[in-house]
């Protein structure tokens, strides 16, 4: 952890930051922590994304937390490893719309954030997961 470089881990490396405040809520500091996990704009996609998994809703207190929700949501099997794969499809869908916030000035929307988790995890399961079969209606049911 702390390679992920928000204004947090910057300003710790003595990196001089204007402005250190999350991007997406303008609240508090921007962290790892409050990036994936803390601020509302990620709450809502992990909401949302627990939902659309049939999984029980999760607040995760770190990132760490996240990367490890898979093995407490129920899930088993190949249905557990492609959950996994969408929390991390979601952490750098996350962290794209951040960056792409900060230093194009492109507005993230919960919606299209959402929306590229749902095809990226679709492309990575039916073509690296080794589901061929898998086609988009049984991918928006997650199953």
């Amino acid at each position: 952890m702390g390679r992920i470089p928000t204004a947090c881990a910057l300003r710790h490396r003595n990196i001089q930051i204007v402005d250190s405040s999350c991007v997406f809520c303008g609240e508090v500091e921007e962290s790892v922590d409050h990036l994936f996990t803390g601020c509302f704009l990620a709450s809502r996609i992990w909401q949302h994304l627990s939902s659309w998994c049939k999984v029980q809703s999760f607040f995760a207190f770190s990132f760490k937390d996240l990367l490890d929700i898979h093995k407490f949501v129920g899930l088993s099997g190949k249905a557990n490893d492609i959950f996994h794969g969408i929390i991390i499809i979601g952490c750098w869908c996350i962290w794209r719309a951040r960056n792409l916030q900060k230093f194009q000035n492109k507005k993230a929307r919960f919606e299209e954030i959402s929306g590229e988790i749902k095809a990226l995890g679709f492309l990575w399961a039916k073509n690296r997961a080794k589901i061929p079969s898998l086609d988009w209606d049984r991918w928006c049911k997650f199953f």
